[in-house]
């Protein structure tokens, strides 16, 4: 992991971390803008939140198995945001993960933040609805609102949050190609 600094244009850093297979989000949740994902005040405490998204039963199990896999893959499933909330370095917090940080600016930030916002899947009265504890450390499940599918992954949702950043990561299926792109912006 490179060390940042921001200056007034580059008003933030986003991270992108790669879990193998997997890549989601962290921010630092003193970034997030006010009045822009409120719900991060139901989120576990931390300074930073890694917010990652998937398929709902297979994200959620602890032993998903095969099946559980082709069924995410091959027919449009539920899906859920996985919140995690933590202080301290990233890179301790994920020492096996491929980390890359980019520089974004307050407007590519306000973007992010409504992005991950409008995740969420709501009830009838705008409410978010919370599905358990999360994987690891102090995290949780929200339900999301898309559908997950083999051309709808976690990568891809990365790799949109990322061009909604204004990172031109494109949608790769692949964590490999989600990261690649990162690598891509955060040397601009």
């Amino acid at each position: 992991m490179t060390a940042v600094v921001t200056s007034p244009l580059n008003a933030a850093t986003l991270y992108v971390v790669n879990h193998g297979w997997h890549t989601g989000l962290v921010i630092r949740r003193g970034d997030i803008p006010p009045g822009l994902w409120t719900e991060h005040a139901q989120a576990p405490p931390g300074e930073f939140l890694e917010a990652g998204w998937g398929e709902r039963e297979f994200y959620q199990s602890r032993d998903p198995g095969l099946w559980l896999a082709l069924r995410a893959a091959l027919w449009p499933q539920a899906s859920v945001l996985h919140l995690v909330g933590f202080n301290g370095p990233i890179v301790e917090r994920f020492p096996h993960s491929e980390i890359i940080a980019i520089d974004i600016d307050s407007n590519a930030m306000a973007r992010l933040a409504q992005f991950v916002s409008d995740a969420y899947e709501r009830d009838a009265n705008g409410k978010i609805k919370r599905m358990g504890r999360g994987l690891y450390g102090d995290s949780r499940f929200f339900a999301a609102s898309e559908k997950f599918h083999l051309f709808n992954t976690c990568n891809v949702w990365t790799g949109r949050a990322l061009k909604i950043a204004g990172c031109e990561a494109g949608n790769g299926v692949t964590a490999g190609a989600v990261m690649s792109r990162a690598k891509l912006c955060a040397a601009k």
